[in-house]
């Protein structure tokens, strides 16, 4: 094997709560579809992106014991990690990083959450390019920031400064967390800031470098247990990547992703897919049942089979899956977590 070839790793061990009940800890939203009949799962989606890029044999994908069965069947020939608990990004990034490492002392790693809407295929694998050969030939942690479209108050923004290298390297001064609108209409306007997608690409030697540097924990706990990942988990820091390493990191740069991604994080993101899941409809978007709508607009429906009737409200969540009927309104669908922790406790059979 020639070194210094592109690794592909995949998280994908999330449970989607706030696409609860579609999305359940048994069959999380990765591992789901959103359109008609036949459309790839969101993981089937982001694997395939890679098509031409990473190789299969390159290819991996973190996820939870539970959950590597379904993973495996809908991924054959990827390599599985499956986590013993979930420990957040990081250490799932740093065991991903060892594995990457044996297989190559110089491999360049992208990592990727598993459930996000990117329909320019074509524009998203040159800019991995350039960032994978950035990370390549430079000792940096490249973060993908995605340009801003909208004053999103949903998503963690990166701060820039200029440019000191080529064109589309851009130095991160600092990781802001998620603001409200008129800080985030601020952050649009001003140029400088630019989406967290949460996308990562570095060499394994250099994230394992900012390992021992930010988490050092993290390494001898691996050592501690011999280098098996089932063991060391349970002693290993449960915190996200962005945290434990990125925002103390001194040497993180971005490279700007223009191509129409967006993060599938809650049922209000099917508003900014609905017109090419053909799923636009008189009083809202549809992308399961049927809708009719009455002196109502703006809301969005998923009831596979059922006819929904909707008679002077509007901007409603309404979903029926497994057994259980979703109602709610479109400001507090990024709440829907509320709702789970109750079911968990009375219906755990349904979550």
């Amino acid at each position: 094997m020639s070194r210094g070839g592109l690794f592909l790793v995949v998280m994908a061990g999330g449970s989607g709560t706030r696409f609860w009940p579609k999305s359940t800890s048994k069959k999380p939203k990765q591992l789901l579809s959103f359109g008609t009949t036949g459309t790839p799962t969101l993981l089937q989606q982001t694997l395939s992106r890679f098509d031409g890029l990473v190789p299969a044999e390159n290819r991996m994908i973190v996820t939870t014991g539970s959950l590597s069965p379904a993973v495996a069947g809908q991924a054959p020939g990827v390599r599985i990690l499956a986590e013993p608990q979930g420990r957040n990004t990081a250490p799932c990034v740093y065991w991903a990083a060892r594995e990457v490492q044996m297989l190559d002392p110089d491999g360049i790693m992208l990592v990727m959450p598993s459930d996000h809407y990117i329909p320019d295929i074509e524009k998203f694998q040159a800019t991995v390019r350039a960032a994978a050969g950035w990370a390549a030939q430079n000792g940096d942690l490249v973060a993908l920031g995605v340009k801003p479209s909208r004053p999103e108050t949903g998503y963690g923004y990166l701060r820039t400064i200029a440019a000191s290298g080529p064109v589309g390297a851009r130095k991160v001064e600092t990781f802001v967390e998620k603001p409200d609108l008129a800080r985030a209409e601020e952050y649009v306007k001003s140029g400088r800031y630019l989406w967290n997608g949460g996308m990562f690409i570095w060499r394994a030697s250099v994230i394992l470098e900012a390992f021992d540097r930010f988490m050092p924990e993290l390494g001898k706990a691996w050592s501690a247990a011999g280098g098996d990942a089932q063991k060391a988990y349970p002693s290993m820091t449960a915190t996200s990547i962005d945290y434990g390493v990125m925002e103390k990191a001194a040497n993180a740069v971005t490279f700007e992703l223009d191509c129409g991604w967006d993060d599938l994080g809650s049922w209000i993101a099917l508003e900014n897919m609905a017109d090419v899941l053909g799923a636009r409809r008189e009083g809202g978007v549809v992308t399961g049942g049927e809708l009719l709508a009455i002196q109502s607009g703006g809301n969005i429906v998923d009831a596979p089979g059922r006819l929904v009737a909707i008679l002077g409200l509007s901007n409603l969540v309404v979903v029926e899956h497994g057994g259980a009927i979703l109602v709610t309104r479109k400001d507090k669908a990024q709440d829907i977590k509320l709702v789970v922790d109750k079911i968990r406790q009375a219906r755990p059979e349904l979550v």
